[in-house]
């Protein structure tokens, strides 16, 4: 009988395992459909400020508000746009993070990942100490690798925040960070439209 116990909650275990692995890309695959849906001019302009915010290294989250901005994308969509994104990847990170590391290709983005963490944490010792707070403020102030993945790995990982946590932070901060781009942007704009 206590075999068979044992082996119930080691199957429990590995559902709950797969099913956390799967769900942020089912999540992300169900948006990128509503994107499609909605037509192929959405799908662009969202794929575009994606692109951008993942993939531009320096200075990514102001030049994807700047572009989605451009690409007539209302500020609040913008910012839900940019919270949802990180959200996802907050969300992989912290209940995958043992996993994605042995996925061939994004083990070694994982790995970088999780050296710029650990790097991130020894350069701003105050955000360990500072726990969730730090972590908002590693979020909204991208120190150049820092935001949503290496906030994710340094709460989960190195200050040991729980996965909930961790992704409020993650949220919280991209929040924080995304209104002020959007408002940022505005308002640069509004000064600078006279002379052009």
């Amino acid at each position: 009988m206590e075999l068979k116990k044992q082996i119930e909650i080691i199957k429990n275990a590995r559902l709950i395992a797969l099913a956390k692995f799967i769900i942020p890309f089912c999540i992300a695959g169900v948006a990128v459909l509503l994107f499609w849906l909605a037509g192929p001019e959405t799908y662009t302009k969202y794929a575009t400020v994606f692109s951008i915010y993942s993939f531009v290294p320096i200075g990514g989250p102001l030049a994807a508000v700047v572009a989605g901005l451009r690409l007539d994308i209302s500020g609040i969509a913008l910012i839900s746009f940019l919270i949802f994104t990180d959200g996802i990847l907050a969300l992989f990170l912290v209940w995958n993070f043992d996993y994605a590391k042995k996925i061939p290709g994004l083990g070694k983005l994982v790995e970088r990942v999780e050296e710029s963490g650990e790097k991130a944490i020894q350069k701003y010792k105050w955000a360990k100490r500072f726990g969730f707070i730090g972590v908002v403020i590693l979020v909204i102030f991208p120190f150049q690798w820092t935001g949503a993945a290496v906030g994710s790995i340094v709460g989960r990982l190195l200050i040991g925040m729980t996965p909930l946590m961790t992704l409020l932070a993650v949220v919280l901060g991209t929040f924080i960070r995304s209104t002020l781009l959007v408002y940022f942007s505005w308002l640069v704009t509004l000064l600078v439209k006279p002379f052009f």
